[in-house]
């Protein structure tokens, strides 16, 4: 009696210690829509030199005939010997769970750790970012690629 508990118990468990279903399958849609800027950099902080925090806003239009969730984001710089700043290694990833509707767009932003190089020639220099975005959708993922860079001098973002 004691091994059939054992063995219930040891099944309730194992049932419910498992994730849920997460799709595993490639969505076959249309690439989305999509522009990362920078709204806050050095040159808003004046450019002080050390740990800082630069935002960014991430515009995404959905072409798709479905919803499409913005799960996370991977971004890292990749500036050979240069740029007003460097994304922080250790936080690359920033999680979201932003719903993006059929044939619809959305802004979303958030803030990146990062180390800036204060007053120097560096201080408007472009930074070269490359990143991942992770969505979700009822027919399963989409991962979009980019390499972005970005302007440091007023009005080349906009």
């Amino acid at each position: 009696m004691r091994t059939l508990l054992a063995a219930a118990a040891l099944a309730v468990v194992a049932c419910s210690s498992s994730g849920p279903a997460v799709p595993k399958q490639k969505a076959e849609i249309p690439p989305p829509d999509f522009e990362i800027r920078q709204l806050i950099g050095p040159a808003e902080l004046n450019y002080e030199e050390g740990a800082i925090e630069v935002k960014f806003r991430l515009d995404i239009g959905n072409r798709a005939a479905i919803p499409m969730t913005l799960r996370r984001i991977e971004i890292m710089t990749v500036n050979p010997e240069g740029g007003a700043y460097t994304l922080d290694p250790s936080h690359r990833a920033y999680y979201f769970n932003k719903t993006i509707n059929a044939q619809e767009k959305a802004a979303v932003d958030f803030w990146a750790k990062a180390y800036a190089y204060g007053r120097s020639t560096r201080e408007n220099e472009p930074v070269t970012v490359r990143g991942t975005l992770y969505f979700q959708t009822p027919n399963g993922y989409y991962n979009q690629v980019f390499v972005k860079e970005i302007g440091q001098y007023p009005g080349q973002n906009d």
